[in-house]
């Protein structure tokens, strides 16, 4: 390889744009491919394929209408492939970290290094678990790079004595105060930059911010007029619970404030960057995704420790005192919005609150890589801690990119395997469940894609309810699980309506299949949740129709194997049109997959498939293997199966033995 060459491409890899890109890529790019829809990002897209831009339109309208604009623009060029979103927000993630290092290179001119320890930090910031959450923050970062870029063009329009410059600034800043609050009064932080970069006096520093940041400050002024004035649906999520406590009674209000101030702190600085360092459950993760995550997070720091090592040689390294006030001022500022509303939008280290993060990143990352600053006397040290600290936080995030393919292959299963027993469904129809083993997801969130696999477009159909979800007092079913139960549920977009006699109740707890309850027999079944089996009488698989299939969207392509659930599906959709013979050709095939139910009352279905074929040993074999699970909690269901047997199967003189002996087996009530 030619010297030149080799030179070239050291200069290139050692670029601090190529070195945040490799970081970026490390810590999000991972297999991007595997990762899917979450939380509200399915609904948001079926409304605007399905339902049209005026409806996605009104979703957003009582909460972020102009942020709602960036979602019509981007959704069309977007389109709906996760995949696509998940390299988009990589490179917009990537950008918020470029502009971070651009910024406070010109702040700290004279040794650019320290803006490039806090993007560094900045960008894999471990305490935000959310941003594999692709469409969703890709908006998020569009936002945040408008504030980042404004804040650097206003810096850069002082500098040069720019006016364009302020006015491209001044645009910037409208986009972040219009479309969201959580980088609201971060807009002061440019108020501190502009006296930080600006030479003289301090009288003379602090007369010349104010003047230049005047536009700013009367472009604030006159958004927060209109939020205050004339957005009606400014409160319409949260109230100023803060501003309450302090009218009510000002020095408890500003305890309340103190307090939830020194939570945000611990949480969103020590605690964050503890927190990739903090044992892993393995049952949760798995063995070989810990090991893997445990790998990266070594090679990540040996990368990151030799990169900055390499810059640490050419001369002592000392971060500027101004990143302790720049970085407490910033994170201060970043929680402006939540300092407002109070507990509710506390940040935490845990889906969703997590969220609430996003706007303290900044000022964690500065303080953090200020405080690495006092071990300048250190290098060797200095470098290793950050090392490790990025490392390792490349290690947590990949940890976290692994619950979320493993939350979205779960909700695939949900619905092919939905798709398989319930080809069609009678429209006005509620879906109630369990609580599903996902993390990512709601019901409300789940109910976007149930409509687009079975609405007919631009109508919504249907609504999915987890069972202990909506019990509750106050919510759609808090009325209890009675029949003829009106239920409302407005979805902004469209309103459902519903009863609950026109409800179809399942189960789905994988690795057992998706199950449609059996209103006779459920209501005993001590495998399934208290709440749902209260709520199985109100299953109604009649509701299920077999005229055409549903058909699942693109992302969720390509099918899930056909294994075991499938032809269980298959076989209790044939039980349902009474095609016994059916039944049984499916439990051969099932069988033949060399794979088995996960749950015993899938047996239950091809027992009675046997019985009614007159099968009666093969239907008494397959009752005494799933009796074995456990007597007690199989008696109830297997006695009103073989009831239900006994009162519909045709008669005959084996029968009549059979259903006999197997009662005497069971224990069965006469």
């Amino acid at each position: 390889m030619p010297s030149r060459f080799r030179s070239r491409l050291s200069s290139f890899i050692l670029h601090p744009l190529s070195f945040l890109a490799i970081l970026a890529l490390l810590t999000y790019a991972l297999f991007f491919w595997e990762r899917g829809f979450y939380w509200d990002e399915a609904p948001w897209t079926w409304v605007y394929y399905r339902l049209g831009p005026a409806a996605l339109t009104r979703l957003f309208s009582t909460s972020r209408p102009f942020w709602g604009l960036i979602y019509q623009v981007m959704l069309p060029l977007v389109g709906p492939h996760p995949w696509v979103w998940q390299i988009l927000m990589v490179l917009l993630r990537w950008l918020t970290a470029v502009l971070v290092w651009a910024l406070f290179c010109q702040v700290w001119p004279k040794d650019t290094r320290p803006a490039l320890w806090a993007s560094a930090l900045f960008l894999v910031y471990p305490g935000l678990g959310q941003n594999f959450i692709a469409l969703m923050y890709t908006h998020f970062y569009i936002v945040f790079n408008a504030f980042l870029a404004s804040l650097l063009l206003s810096i850069l329009a002082v500098q040069r004595k720019s006016w364009p410059l302020h006015a491209a600034a001044l645009a910037l800043s409208v986009v972040n105060l219009l479309t969201m609050e959580y980088f609201y009064f971060l807009e002061f932080f440019r108020l501190i930059l502009f006296w930080f970069i600006l030479d003289g006096l301090v009288k003379t520093k602090i007369r010349r911010a104010i003047l230049v940041y005047l536009p700013y400050l009367l472009t604030f002024l006159a958004v927060t007029f209109w939020r205050a004035f004339f957005f009606s649906n400014q409160n319409a999520s949260y109230s100023y619970q803060t501003l309450d406590e302090l009218k009510a009674n000002f020095f408890l209000g500003l305890g309340k404030l103190l307090i939830n101030m020194s939570h945000a702190f611990w949480e969103t600085v020590p605690h964050a960057w503890l927190f990739p360092f903090e044992p892993v459950d393995l049952t949760t993760l798995g063995l070989y995704t810990a090991i893997g995550a445990f790998a990266l997070a070594l090679a990540s720091t040996l990368f990151v420790g030799l990169y900055f090592y390499s810059q640490n040689r050419q001369e002592l390294f000392r971060i500027p005192h101004s990143a302790f006030i720049i970085g407490f001022a910033a994170w201060i500022l970043g929680g402006g919005a939540f300092w407002l509303v109070g507990e509710r939008t506390l940040p935490q280290l845990h889906f969703s609150a997590d969220r609430f993060t996003l706007s303290f990143i900044l000022g964690s990352s500065l303080i953090v890589a200020a405080l690495l600053g006092f071990l300048d006397r250190y290098p060797r040290v200095q470098v290793a801690l950050l090392a490790l600290l990025v490392g390792f936080s490349v290690g947590k995030q990949f940890q976290t990119n692994a619950l979320y393919r493993r939350d979205w292959d779960t909700q695939r299963a949900l619905f092919w395997q939905m798709s398989w027993r319930i080809p069609e469904l009678q429209p006005g129809t509620t879906l109630l469940s369990n609580d599903l083993p996902v993390t990512l997801f709601s019901d409300n969130s789940l109910s976007g894609p149930l409509n687009w696999i079975y609405s007919s477009s631009g109508e919504m159909d249907y609504i999915l309810y987890f069972a202990t979800v909506r019990s509750q007092e106050g919510r759609a079913l808090g009325q209890g699980f009675a029949p003829n139960l009106p239920i409302v549920q407005n979805y902004l977009a469209r309103i459902f309506h519903g009863n609950t006699s026109q409800m179809v109740v399942f189960n789905f707890a994988p690795p057992g299949c998706f199950r449609v309850l059996d209103p006779e027999i459920d209501p005993l079944n001590k495998l399934i949740h208290p709440v749902l089996r209260d709520a199985a009488f109100l299953s109604d698989p009649a509701l299920i129709r077999a005229e055409k299939l549903a058909r699942l969207p693109d992302f969720y392509n390509p099918e899930i194997p056909h294994t075991w659930c499938y032809y269980f599906s298959k076989a209790e959709l044939a039980r349902q049109d009474g095609d016994w013979n059916g039944v049984l050709g499916f439990h051969q095939k099932a069988l033949a997959t060399d794979d088995r139910p996960n749950d015993p009352v899938e047996n239950f279905v091809f027992i009675e498939g046997y019985a009614h074929a007159g099968q009666w040993n093969e239907a008494r074999k397959l009752t005494r293997e799933t009796y074995k699970f456990s007597k007690e909690v199989m008696r109830p269901t297997l006695c009103r199966l073989w009831q239900r047997i006994e009162r519909e199967a045709t008669a005959s003189l084996e029968k009549g033995k059979v259903v006999s002996s197997v009662f005497e087996e069971l224990g069965c009530l006469p």
